[in-house]
């Protein structure tokens, strides 16, 4: 451990922790141990080069050291790992302990999000702190903290050169998001786009929010390309918390009877530190948690199933309901509806798409609603953009609607209802209702 130079072994739960052990400081004094590492420093490495990745590491150092002052001891390990111990009074053991736990989540959190200029790049590491041993005074006692961490959910290291160009390209895409999450500037916003009866259509179901970029000249933009990127990198977990944080702030401002979606990757569809803040406020506040829907997105598949699942059902535990996006493509089967027994279904577009030129596409289309339905979901048809899909998607048992027809993503604030004038066809199923 550097200049600290000694190391004591502890006993916890029959294993031995090696604890960092500075000749000055006398025994007499608690102390807090852990490692910070860095989820994605192979990654760095390959894409950037050895020299830029340990000045990753580097500089994440010197904010740690910063952080932590005088009362503590810092050295670094190998492969991105920093090794770390805190003495404490052992009167107040106990609350320090509480006190340095939840500034290591900040920590975690903050520092992932800041860039570190490295290989004439922006280079965003994604921490984690483990083997976390609160040590009692005179080293009479140790218990085992939990970790501070988020499961790597980007893309794994590939040793070739494609790997390392498209890992810098998506970098570049994704550092004016990431900056802009963690400066509080302007970035991306969420539009909102209604999902519709059919039937009714000045009946809202609920507002989906949409990330959008807004260009210099005032165009807005969608963000798939980034957001692939981010997915890739492993920040999504990240961006969906500070989209879901969004959402809820925004239902504080409107009326009791409007309801909100938001995107939450497959990626990010597991408990850590990073969805503590989001349980707090649903638990404080269940009338908005009753207004929220998470909508499951499947672009990328669920890695543990097991932990998706915990995950719902810890939301569902506050009020919140759920969605399964894009059913039907990508990686959102009909072993994950069953699973994840989502209250809401989205057929992806490309079936209703595909319906319109054939009656062997409109029956597979129908077939999908049919199984969905049977499981008890509300269904809704996506990418509703013609009179005629509306009409299919309608006659296949799907009411509620989503697309261009009933409404573009609009940065306007959501409201209960809107009174349009109804397409000529409305009337037609009305009345053969």
């Amino acid at each position: 451990m550097g200049e600290a130079g000694l190391r004591t072994e502890v006993m916890v739960d029959g294993n031995i922790h090696y604890l960092p052990l500075p000749k000055a400081r006398a025994l007499d004094s608690a102390a807090l141990s852990f490692t910070l590492r860095l989820e994605n420093f192979s990654q760095i490495r390959h894409a950037y080069g050895r020299e830029a990745a340990q000045l990753v590491v580097d500089e994440v150092w010197k904010a740690v050291a910063a952080g932590l002052g005088a009362d503590a001891v810092i050295d670094l390990g190998a492969d991105g790992a920093i090794e770390c111990l805190i003495w404490m009074q052992a009167s107040h053991s106990h609350a320090t302990t509480e006190e340095c736990m939840k500034w290591l989540r900040l920590l975690c959190r903050s520092l992932s999000l800041q860039a570190i200029d490295a290989a004439g790049s922006k280079i965003f590491p994604v921490l984690s702190a483990e083997d976390i041993v609160s040590v009692e005074a005179g080293l009479g006692g140790a218990r085992v903290l939990d970790a501070v961490s988020v499961r790597f959910s980007g893309d794994r290291c590939e040793a070739s050169a494609s790997w390392a160009e498209q890992y810098r390209r998506d970098m570049a895409a994704a550092a004016p998001i990431l900056e802009a999450m963690e400066s509080g500037q302007a970035g991306p916003v969420l539009a909102w786009q209604p999902i519709r009866s059919a039937f009714q259509p000045a009946k809202i179901l609920y507002w989906e929010g949409l990330l959008r970029e807004i260009t210099a000249s005032g165009q807005v933009n969608a963000l798939g390309e980034q957001m692939e990127a981010i997915e890739r990198l492993g920040y999504a977990r990240f961006v969906d918390h500070h989209v879901v944080s969004r959402a809820i702030d925004e239902l504080d401002q409107l009326t009791s009877d409007i309801v909100l979606a938001v995107n939450v990757s497959a990626r990010s569809a597991e408990l850590d530190f990073l969805w503590d803040e989001v349980e707090a406020r649903l638990a404080g506040r269940p009338d908005l948690a009753s207004r929220l829907i998470i909508e499951l997105t499947e672009t990328s598949p669920i890695r543990c199933m097991t932990s998706a699942v915990k995950f719902i059902d810890r939301m569902r535990g506050l009020g919140c309901r759920f969605a399964l996006d894009d059913f039907g493509c990508g990686f959102a089967s009909v072993r994950h509806l069953m699973a994840l027994s989502p209250q809401f279904v989205k057929i992806d577009k490309v079936f209703l798409r595909c319906a319109t030129q054939g009656a062997r596409q409109r029956e597979l289309f129908k077939r999908l609603v049919g199984l969905a339905g049977a499981l008890g979901a509300t269904i809704i048809a996506e990418g509703v953009e013609t009179e005629a899909q509306s009409e299919l998607a309608f006659e296949a048992g799907c009411d509620w609607q989503q697309g261009y027809l009933w409404g573009a993503p609009s940065l306007s604030r959501p409201r209960s209802a809107v009174a349009e004038p109804l397409p000529t066809y409305n009337s037609e199923l009305r009345a053969a209702v």
